[in-house]
């Protein structure tokens, strides 16, 4: 053996002299070494106890009890205090098996891999992610053909079988030099007897997304006018962007990175695009949006400058710049936004017709939630007031008079300080007469409560702040008591007057109270258009309003999780009549506002008779007993209208009176027995209500019967109350809704053939054996026309989605036997066409509850509602975080929620006020359970702090730090920013930062009603 066997005399071995070489070395025998004393021992711990500055003890080995806590701090062995030695055996380990060895390949200096030393197999190119890196191709030998006989008869062995061919002039390949074409004929082998193997870079796993980069980048080099082409081209760059990855989901980084990208690819297709307008303003609108993500504040304001001057009055460029100024933390002032939502109106009107009124109204309802956000929500209630007034309520005057005239009557109505519309006791500006009895403005009916001089400096600041901002809701007076030393509680028509001059000409009053409903968070009105979707998902306006779940009309457990999974906070689906009854209003409503705005449009007599349907449905949520006075005064003023006997009906429904509803339903049915097609306008609603009425309360044959009596009266039936209609009156009920439901179509009254199509499967399943199969196929028929007429995404075409929904809730909630894959298989494909509809989503996750291990829920979310970061909305994401909160402990954590509100905050929810509320109460309900799950307990006598109270303290850290995040986000939002008084206080804030937060709020010219001291 050799001489330089490691002897562990000391940490630090000493130099040994060199050795001469011997010209016949002689066996070397192995050195004896003696075994240390003990008191060599104890002395060896002593010296490595007291040793300073790296001193080596001077012994063979000793034993360490303690350890050196620097390999805690560095991660590591000190490289000083390792002996030297010698590895024996090419990687083989001692105590395993001998064919497992050390891999170099693999180890580090920090790691060693062990791995067994057989032959690897083979990598499947589509198991291999890195397949598609490979630049270099493999070749194989093939025979060239049957020339094997006439070989044997040669003298020579030939080393080719193909003679070399002669270069031909047109051999080389025709096209572009950069086309496909030429890049696919690769350069053959130098051998004549060789082949490539297959092309990795064409049979990988991502081929396909390479060759369809490569085919979008040859569009746009063939037709650079083709917009098209560069929108799926800039599209395509996040599939791009994935590639060689192990989740599909992209990071921080990864997004900036892709948003570069985007930026450049956008760039590129403006200078190349041409003259066309409406290219470069959809070019233009990608552009700033993937910018504001890379670019710094001073750039995107230059850019938005220039593309402004170019297209001044391009209302899509406006709606994102007001995003812009609206959400820039560092240069957000009250004042300047303000008047830059001003302007904007003000170049609306001004575009010769240009801009709809759906647009202008999303303008001014953006407006005024930002004045009401902000603070002065005085204003923004005077400024609808006055809207609803001028438009809704105007005097009937000469058809001579002008805009001026009509403002300067208006002026005089609002300095006279009469009740406003929305207002107890109002009549409205229709009635107003000044020089005759002109009404008393109201008188103050409360006080402000004392402040509590004993509670520190912040808690009278937070209780006086939120008594002001509970009563002083509505517009002040000069006769007011009560907030006279506040200048921005008075409002005055100078006030408003500049809101009232930037409006249309020309506004529907439906729409201008489908706006108002807006602006308070309430449902819009049933049968409305498609503009609703654009104001009620925008992340700006949307709302996080907790609902209550309904009660259960069974005690079944697919019943139970559908209310629970269809109650999300965040909604969106077509509102119809059932929907405003049942769960269409939220608790935070402020209803007495909402109430006396409706009441007073719906007992105008030139209303549309759905404002009365909606102010049924209203107070049927808020003020019950109200509602049958209210239902009578309606009735009395229009007796022919079956849309309101229709919601009379279900207000003695919902308040639990089953008899008196049918009654209504039968006696108005009566009033058009003649009618048996369905003519008259209402009456197919009626009919519909009727049936489902009593499917509500279990009795199916008693709505079998109903289906068949379309003029309202059932047919005396046998003693058997189960007996069914025979044929002829079955056939005769079916051929009526069929030619109701081909008249409706062929007249483009579409809702009134979805509401045909639904009653005629009921019909079909009801008296077939209850064979969802034969009913499904009615609505799917129905959805094939409207895919065939382009209509796939039409109102009416989502209402047949929710009436499929219905049926399938209904057939799960009371058949025997129901097969999940039915619902499935169903509901996949529509939650596909309408994303956003949290009916089919809710039906979905509760038909899946049943299955908690295979979560298809969270799959069909990121396959098709969360899958691109583009055309995402703000519901998805607040429909996925309310379902991984249902879930529980048991199939979600706090950190699948908390991922999903970073990832909602990162895309579409960055500045959505109710986003981040409820993040940041998220957050504190973790905070207080883990101080619940971690009693307080003595502290360690070593100093050191327990696992338990590095938790809680990273907990606290997190509501701090969402709480903050959320703060540079939504400089304007005042509500979001009291929650540091109201909810976070001192636990999680200290004193002086809870003054920074005050600070903040008067750098940004919010509004305050109480001062503090500096």
């Amino acid at each position: 053996m050799s001489t330089n066997i490691p002897k562990f005399a000391s940490f630090r071995p000493k130099a040994k002299p060199p050795v001469e070489p011997k010209p016949n070395p002689l066996p070397v025998t192995t050195p004896q070494v003696e075994e240390p004393s003990k008191k060599e021992l104890s002395s060896a711990i002593s010296d490595r106890r007291s040793r300073v500055d790296g001193e080596a003890p001077h012994i063979s080995y000793y034993s360490d009890r303690k350890g050196d806590r620097a390999i805690l701090t560095y991660g590591t062995l000190n490289r000083y205090e390792i002996p030297t030695y010698r590895r024996h055996g090419y990687g083989r380990v001692i105590g395993l098996h001998p064919s497992c060895r050390i891999d170099p390949d693999l180890s580090t200096n920090a790691e060693i891999f062990v791995s067994q030393s057989k032959r690897r197999q083979e990598e499947r190119p589509l198991a291999n992610r890195h397949a598609i890196k490979g630049t270099g191709r493999s070749l194989r030998f093939v025979q060239s053909g049957n020339t094997f006989a006439d070989d044997l008869d040669q003298d020579f062995v030939a080393l080719s079988a193909v003679r070399r061919r002669r270069h031909k002039e047109d051999d080389s390949p025709d096209g572009h030099y950069n086309s496909l074409e030429q890049i696919n004929a690769s350069v053959e082998p130098s051998d004549s007897e060789a082949d490539y193997e297959p092309d990795t870079a064409q049979s990988g796993p991502n081929a396909e997304v390479t060759l369809r980069n490569s085919l979008l980048i040859q569009r746009t080099h063939e037709d650079p006018t083709d917009i098209q082409a560069w929108q799926e081209l800039i599209d395509h760059q996040e599939q791009m962007m994935k590639l060689d990855r192990d989740s599909s989901e992209l990071g921080s980084s990864d997004r900036r990175h892709l948003a570069d990208v985007r930026t450049s690819t956008y760039e590129k297709a403006l200078r190349k695009i041409g003259p066309d307008q409406e290219s470069q303003i959809k070019l233009h609108l990608g552009l700033m949006a993937e910018a504001s993500r890379i670019w710094d504040e001073g750039k995107l304001t230059s850019k938005w400058a220039d593309v402004l001057a170019k297209y001044p009055s391009k209302l899509e460029l406006w709606m994102q710049y007001l995003d812009f100024v609206q959400s820039t933390f560092s240069s957000f002032k009250y004042e300047n936004c303000r008047a830059t939502f001003q302007n904007c109106c003000r170049i609306s009107k001004a575009s010769n017709g240009t801009a709809a009124p759906e647009e202008i109204l999303h303008i001014i309802i953006r407006m005024t939630m930002m004045i009401q956000q902000a603070g002065y929500q005085e204003l923004a209630i005077a400024i609808w007031q006055a809207l609803l007034e001028f438009c809704l309520m105007k005097p009937s005057v000469s058809t001579s008079t002008g805009p001026e005239e009509y403002l300067s009557l208006f002026e005089e109505f609002w300095e006279s300080e009469v009740p406003r519309i929305g207002e107890a006791d109002a009549e409205g500006w229709r009635s107003f007469h000044a020089d005759k009895h002109p009404l008393e403005p109201p008188t103050d009916s409360v006080s402000l409560d004392q402040p509590d001089l004993s509670a520190s400096v912040f808690e009278v600041f937070r209780a006086q702040e939120l008594d002001n901002i509970d009563k002083l809701r509505f517009p002040g007076r000069t006769t007011d008591k009560l907030g006279e030393d506040d200048a921005f509680h008075l409002i005055l028509y100078s006030d408003i007057e500049d809101f009232l001059r930037i409006l249309p000409q020309q506004l529907s009053s439906t729409l201008v109270l489908e706006a108002f409903l807006c602006f308070c968070h309430c449902p819009s009105l049933p049968g409305t258009d498609t503009h609703q979707a654009a104001w009620l998902l925008d992340p700006f306006i949307c709302a996080y309003s907790p609902r209550p779940p309904l009660k259960a009309h069974v005690s079944d457990l697919f019943a139970q999780a559908a209310e629970k999974f269809l109650s999300c906070p965040s909604s969106w689906y077509r509102m119809t009549t059932e929907h405003l009854f049942d769960w269409g209003f939220p608790d935070d409503v402020d209803a007495t506002l909402v109430r006396g705005v409706v009441k007073l449009l719906a007992l105008k007599a030139s209303s549309d008779e759905v404002v009365g349907e909606y102010l049924l449905g209203l107070e049927s949520k808020y003020f019950p007993t109200d509602a049958f006075r209210s239902a009578k005064r309606l009735l009395k003023a229009r007796p022919n209208s079956l849309r309101l006997y229709t919601a009379y009906g279900l207000v003695e429904s919902r308040r639990g009176n089953p008899a008196k509803a049918d009654q209504v339903f039968s006696a108005a049915l009566a009033m058009h027995k003649s009618d048996t097609s369905f003519g008259v306008p209402g009456r197919l609603q009626l009919f519909d209500s009727w049936v489902w009425e009593a499917l509500r309360r279990g009795e199916t044959s008693e709505a079998l019967w109903r289906l068949v009596s379309s003029h309202g009266e059932v047919s005396k039936r046998p003693e058997n109350t189960r007996a069914e209609p025979d044929q002829t009156v079955l056939l005769r009920g079916r051929t009526i809704l069929t030619e109701a439901t081909e008249r409706a179509l062929l007249g483009q009254h579409y809702t009134t053939a979805v509401v045909c199509s639904s009653l005629l499967a009921l019909l079909t399943y009801l008296s077939g054996g209850q064979d969802p199969q034969s009913a499904l196929s009615f609505h799917q028929n129905l959805m094939s026309w409207f895919s065939d007429h382009k209509l796939s995404q039409s109102l009416a075409a989502e209402l047949n989605a929710q009436s499929i929904a219905k049926f399938l809730q209904f057939h799960a909630s009371n058949a025997p036997i129901v097969k999940p894959r039915l619902m499935r298989t169903t509901l996949e494909p529509l939650i596909s066409q309408f994303p956003n509809n949290t009916i089919l989503l809710g039906l979905y996750a509760a038909n899946e509850a049943r299955f908690s291990i295979d979560d298809r829920v969270r799959g069909i979310m990121q396959q098709t509602t969360l899958k691109s970061s583009k055309g995402n909305s703000i519901v998805r994401w607040f429909f996925a975080i309310y379902y991984e909160t249902l879930k529980g402990e048991i199939a979600a954590t706090s950190h699948s929620i908390r991922a999903l509100f970073t990832k909602a905050e990162d895309d579409v929810g960055s500045h959505c006020p109710a986003l981040w509320r409820s993040h940041v109460l998220f957050e504190i309900e973790e905070a207080k359970k883990e101080r619940a799950r971690r009693p307080t307990k003595r502290p360690r006598k070593d100093g050191k702090k327990r696992k338990d109270e590095t938790r809680l303290e990273e907990s606290y850290r997190r509501v701090k730090d969402t709480f903050l995040r959320g703060m540079t986000q939504l400089p304007w939002c005042k509500d979001y920013m009291m929650l540091a008084f109201t909810h976070l206080k001192e636990e999680f804030l200290n004193q002086e930062e809870l003054r920074k937060v005050y600070d903040v709020m008067v750098e940004k010219e919010l509004r305050l009603y109480v001062e503090l001291e500096a």
